[in-house]
């Protein structure tokens, strides 16, 4: 397997969930971390390194979120299934539900996070797009490798995060409001990673058609990746509040299922 060497100051992306990041922060990306999948068998084994990219990083997002979202709805199945029913009963109202404060702490929504290396690293080459092992091709082609380093990613190196739009309950409340599109487009680039892994399509063109369509290539939020900053996002209302937490998993996770079924993507 050829190696091929990504010069101090690229920057990668990493995908992961919420719930990682004060862990992430307080001791970086382990050297050894797998890159999330799905319940199918498709799931990325660990492989001495750290999986990075560009869109495959939102591959994993998804993957970390849909497999983490499905377990804590799973062993919470009757909570949130009454939790579900307010919400269609009572459109745009939020359920007063005090059992909802311990399973809201477990949510975790889907979050990217942006890493300059500050040294030269080895990438290996992504084997589900790369056969012959040709790392500068599946950088460069498919934006997409292993990063090897002995200690991992140290927290220092990352500089931002981004997540999707968060809403509130006055925002589900009309039909089509634009906080709740702008979420649904967010949705889709998650989507965009799981047509690279499932269709192999290229990820410029895929991200090239996004950016002609909306005008961006990452989720629309983002913030430092620092301790005060992240202290500010775990305080907005919409993470803060169980119930305006769960409502936002909730739409996130209808919006990645909806736009994968177009897809033809199975998700489970």
């Amino acid at each position: 397997m050829s190696e091929f060497i990504l010069s101090a100051g690229s920057v990668v992306k990493f995908g992961t969930i919420s719930t990682a990041l004060y862990p992430i922060f307080r001791n970086g990306i382990a050297a050894d971390t797998p890159r999330a999948g799905f319940q199918d068998g498709r799931e990325t084994l660990p492989s001495n390194g750290v999986y990075v990219g560009e869109l495959m990083a939102y591959f994993a997002a998804c993957g970390a979120f849909c497999n983490a979202t499905s377990t804590l709805h799973g062993a919470h199945e009757e909570v949130m299934s009454r939790f579900v029913q307010q919400l269609q009963n009572a459109h745009g109202e939020k359920p007063v539900m005090p059992e909802l404060e311990e399973i809201a702490t477990q949510a975790g929504l889907p979050v990217i996070l942006e890493i300059t290396l500050e040294e030269d690293c080895v990438l290996l080459a992504d084997d589900q797009f790369i056969t012959d092992g040709n790392a500068e091709k599946s950088w460069k082609l498919w934006r997409s490798g292993i990063l090897r380093r002995a200690g991992g990613i140290p927290a220092s190196w990352i500089k931002k995060f981004y997540f999707p739009r968060l809403l509130d309950y006055r925002d589900v409340a009309s039909g089509r409001n634009t906080r709740v599109l702008e979420q649904t487009t967010d949705s889709a680039l998650m989507v965009g990673g799981l047509m690279q892994s499932w269709h192999k399509d290229t990820p410029g063109d895929l991200l090239q058609a996004f950016k002609k369509q909306y005008g961006r290539i990452n989720f629309s939020q983002s913030s430092a990746f620092d301790e005060t900053a992240l202290e500010r996002f775990f305080n907005l209302s919409a993470m803060l509040d169980p119930a305006t937490r769960l409502l936002n998993q909730m739409t996130i996770w209808q919006d990645v299922d909806a736009l994968a079924k177009k897809q033809a993507i199975p998700l489970g």
